[in-house]
């Protein structure tokens, strides 16, 4: 099966071991206010990043022409969510944003899936995988032309 990583992460800075080297470098929105590479990180800084993740997800299901994912592997950390979230539950596209940020700031974690399409999987230190067969190399060759976000072709830690 197709898998992909897409990040914030330049490939250049990553040993023969496939291990980022930077160690200098934000990992979460909770790293918003401390300082990096001589900067302080700031909220903005982090906004214009997460909106990068939510445009390739966007990119994904607008190309397969996916207009729902289901939530599957659900950990709800912040307990009440304005979407209701519950396991098996189907998002419809217009709340697919909503449910990204959320995922991206850790307010909740799950598996984003489409039947027989792909799955969106998110680690830690804001990893995010894109698995499947419907991965082609339009979607690719789309995705890659998102500003300061790379496309490896990486295993999701993330498969059963």
């Amino acid at each position: 099966m197709k898998s992909i990583r897409v990040t914030k992460y330049n490939p250049k800075n990553r040993d023969a071991k496939g291990l980022y080297t930077l160690v200098d470098e934000w990992t979460s929105i909770s790293d918003v206010g401390k300082t990096y590479h001589g900067q302080i990180f700031t909220m903005e800084q982090y906004l214009e990043t997460e909106e990068k993740y939510i445009r390739a997800v966007e990119v994904l299901m607008q190309k397969t022409r996916v207009n729902h994912l289901k939530l599957l592997d659900l950990e709800n950390h912040s307990h009440e969510t304005a979407l209701n979230l519950s396991e098996g539950k189907t998002i419809p596209i217009i709340l697919i944003k909503d449910l990204v940020k959320m995922i991206l700031r850790e307010e909740v974690w799950a598996r984003l899936v489409a039947k027989n399409q792909f799955e969106i999987h998110f680690g830690w230190d804001y990893y995010m995988y894109f698995v499947g067969e419907s991965l082609t190399d339009d979607i690719i060759e789309e995705l890659r032309k998102i500003d300061d976000l790379y496309v490896e072709d990486v295993q999701s830690p993330h498969l059963d």
